[in-house]
Parts: structure tokens; sequence; C-alpha cells
């Protein structure tokens, strides 16, 4: 039976802090709560965790391979050594065991009535006219990384500088892996089966991101959404219409978290006033593809995020690789200085997602070389954290935000069931990683990227 749902998207995302616009400018608010609450972007484990909300408008998604290149951008020269500060150890949070079979609810095109829509049979009224949203039961049989060996869509939120940006993928000679897509901003025009997405009006990328602004990377290749999508995206913007990276892959990033009133920044912010609900929390996000392809992210009510209540989050997938609670003033739970890591899909609703309010972890409190915290023993860990989806537990782990540049990274290892989340200091390259870093070159051996994987940051 068809239920009729009555939505005002945009009232909706005004109660939530959001500021969206049609080229994806968004984000969410939360409510603090415990082990496996609501908060922010991420659930978790730990001293306060919570799951919420996501950037806000479509991105996109897609399959294919493109070629390795450098796109006319600098590659094998390392981008020089400015704005490093100190060294630091570094640090690993490695996630294991990581897919299952299971389902979620994916978005097609029916009409009402449709036996198929097994998982969500609605007519939405918005303020615009009706939308009917009918989701089916996507069945997964495979327990290789699933659901994070789909298309995903990267999620950049300012205030952010970044200096490089780098997606691997297998697929060279002799089990190599070649960088896919690639940004430097030495070349900025130079990209590399990449495209980038940011507010309406933001120009070219130049890897400044203000407080507060998102933006989606995606593969350089249309998916078309409108009729006869698969899966199924309501017809959107050229802007946001791309397909993402599927199977295995690396994601790079050059960057620093430098402060939202930060000189060059601070004129390039997208909030809308001090109370705005994400004032200074940079995020990385990693997201299924299809999810930020429905239109405003998981604000949209036809969504394949969660399955059951809307903010579980047991769905189609999504990694907050590195976020920063920001909350009022006065909560507990918030902490501009301390970013989280966490997953989402169908099989473990959150793992990861710790968090650590600036009322028990003040940064000034922990070593000066530490990267990574341990959110519960108000230490620094000594040896990189492990967290297995079979196995709850693994401790409360969180990174100390780094305002100057750090080498940022999640590996998805197909094969391993393994995500391997990890910052490494530019002037403190383990060797195990030296044929990656600094110089991002075309191809890396599958050596190295298994090297990669067992990397355990902070070493003894």
């Amino acid at each position: 039976m068809t239920r009729r749902v009555t939505r005002d998207l945009f009232n909706t995302a005004a109660a939530l802090g959001l500021a969206m616009t049609a080229a994806g400018c968004g984000g969410g608010g939360g409510t603090p709560a415990g082990s496996g609450g609501a908060h922010g972007e991420n659930g978790g484990t730990g001293a306060a965790a919570g799951t919420g909300a996501a950037a806000g408008t479509g991105a996109a998604a897609g399959t294919g391979g493109a070629g390795a290149g450098s796109g006319g951008a600098p590659g094998g020269d390392p981008y020089p050594t400015e704005n490093v500060g100190a060294a630091t150890r570094g640090g690993t949070m490695t996630f294991q065991n990581i897919g299952a079979p299971g389902y979620w609810g994916r978005r097609i095109e029916a009409e009402p009535g449709d036996p198929r829509c097994d998982v969500e049979s609605a007519t939405l009224d918005f303020s615009w006219g009706d939308e009917f949203c009918c989701r089916t039961r996507h069945e997964v049989t495979s327990a290789s990384l699933s659901p994070f060996n789909e298309q995903m869509t990267l999620i950049l939120r300012g205030p952010l500088r970044v200096k490089q940006l780098a997606v691997y993928q297998p697929g060279g000679a002799g089990d190599r892996w070649v960088r896919r897509s690639f940004w430097d901003r030495r070349a900025p025009q130079a990209l590399a089966d990449l495209k980038l997405t940011g507010p309406d009006g933001a120009g070219a990328f130049t890897g400044d991101l203000g407080n507060a602004c998102h933006w989606y990377a995606m593969r350089d290749a249309p998916f078309p959404c409108g009729p006869g999508s698969d899966p199924y995206c309501p017809s959107g913007g050229p802007d946001v219409s791309y397909h993402g990276w599927e199977g295995a892959k690396l994601v790079v990033l050059l960057a620093s978290m430098p402060y939202a009133d930060d000189p060059a920044l601070a004129p390039l912010s997208c909030a809308d006033g001090p109370s705005d609900g994400w004032t200074d929390a940079p995020w990385v996000g990693f997201s299924a593809s299809e999810l930020m392809r429905d239109g405003w992210g998981k604000y949209h009510p036809c969504h394949c995020y969660a399955n059951t209540d809307p903010g579980v989050g047991d769905g189609c997938g999504e990694i907050n690789v590195f976020e920063t609670v920001s909350e009022a003033e006065g909560l507990e739970y918030g902490n501009r200085d301390i970013l989280s890591t966490g997953l989402r899909s169908y099989q473990v609703g959150h793992l990861g997602g710790s968090v650590c309010g600036k009322q028990r972890c003040d940064v000034a409190s922990f070593p000066n070389t530490a990267d990574l915290l341990d959110a519960c023993g108000q230490a620094a860990l000594d040896a990189g954290a492990v967290l297995d989806a079979e196995d709850p537990g693994g401790g409360c782990p969180v990174w100390r935000r780094p305002l100057d540049d750090r080498f940022f990274f999640i590996l998805l290892d197909e094969a391993k069931r393994t995500i391997q989340v990890g910052i490494v200091h530019p002037a403190a390259i383990p060797a195990s990683a030296s044929e990656l870093f600094p110089g991002l070159p075309e191809e890396v051996s599958q050596t190295s990227m298994d090297r990669l994987a067992a990397l355990r940051l902070p070493e003894r």
C-alpha cells in the first residue's frame, strides 16, 4: 500500500542548520549521545559518539575504469615541504572483516503499487509537487568489502586547505595500482579523470575550502540520471551527475585543517553565521555514490542510507574518514581540535566513530608529537588502532586535528576485507610507505599497497 508523506525539505534543512545549494553545499546537526547514539555524522563507542547528518545535495556515482596518467599535473615530484611544523608520529585506524551478505533499500524507477517497492513505497508531497519513492531490496551476496566496494564519492568540507588529491586503483601491469584520478595545486587545471563540484558560484577548485563549504570529488564520467537510470536518480544538474570509484581504491590527500579564522580561508566562508552547526568543522567523507545522487544526501526522504530508522545508517554505506564534531558551546561532545573516524553500513550499523568533548580532551594535555589519541583513556596511543566488524571493541581512537600539512589516506582493500585510515607527517614517512609518499607516483606496486595495509602507526 502506497503511503503519502508531506515534506518541506527547505524547512527541514533550516531546522537542522543546513545551508544547501543545488551544487551541494550542505551539512547537518545532531543530538549528543553515548555509545551507538546520535551526533553529527558519526556514531560510535567510547567517550561519546553518535549518528547524524551527511552532506547535502546530490553528487555522483559510476562505473568504468579510466587509464592512469598525470593529465599534465606534476607526478613523482614531491610537493615542497612547507607548512609541516615539527614531525609527529602519525597514526592508523584499521577496520577489519568489512563486508557481509545483506541488503540495502535501493531506489528504482517504478509506479505506485509496484510489488518491487518492498523497502519503501511512498508518495512524497513536496511544496513543488508530488514525487513517488520506490526502494527495493538490493541483495548483496559478497563479503568482500561490501558495500564499500560499490561506487563511492569523496566529500570535502572546509575549513580545509588541499595541496594534492590522488585516487589509486588496481589495473596496472604486474598487479600494480595506477593513479586513476589526480589534482595538484601547482597545476590546478590539469585534472586526470576527476570532477570537482563545489558551491554555486565557487568557480574552479583551488584547494582552499572556506568554513562550511562543501566540494564533491568524482570521476570525470557523467552518470545519466533521469528516466531509465539504474540505480535510479532523478534528473539532476550536470555538475552532480557523475560516476564514483568502485572496487578497491586508495584516496590520498595532502592537506591541512586550519581554523575557520585563518586569514586565507575566512573570506571564503559558506557558514550562515556564528551559530551555523558546522562552524569550524572540517570533514572528509566517503559516501555511496547512489546516496549522493538521490538528492540532498540523507536529507532526501528517498535514500539508500538507512533500511530502518532514518538516522541508523544501516544501508548503502558511508565512511566519515576524518570528521570534526562541532557543537554549540557548552555541550560535552563537540571539540574542534579532535577528528573522528567511523563506518556506517547495513553490516555494522556503525563501527568506530568515537568522539571526545572539549571538557575531556583538551589537546594541550597530549604530547605535541601525537596524532592518534585514546578518547576513553585520555592518552596518546602508542600503536595503531584496530577495529573489527565481527568483534566489537577496539577502544576509542580519535585524531588530533592537524593544523599543518599531513598525508591523509584511506585504503579500501577488497581482497583483505580491510579499510585502512591513516595520517602521515611529511617529515616522518615510514620506510614501508616510501614508494607512495611523498611523490604520489603514477603507479605503485601491489607489494607497497600490502605494506600500507599492514602499517600500524605510531610505530613503537
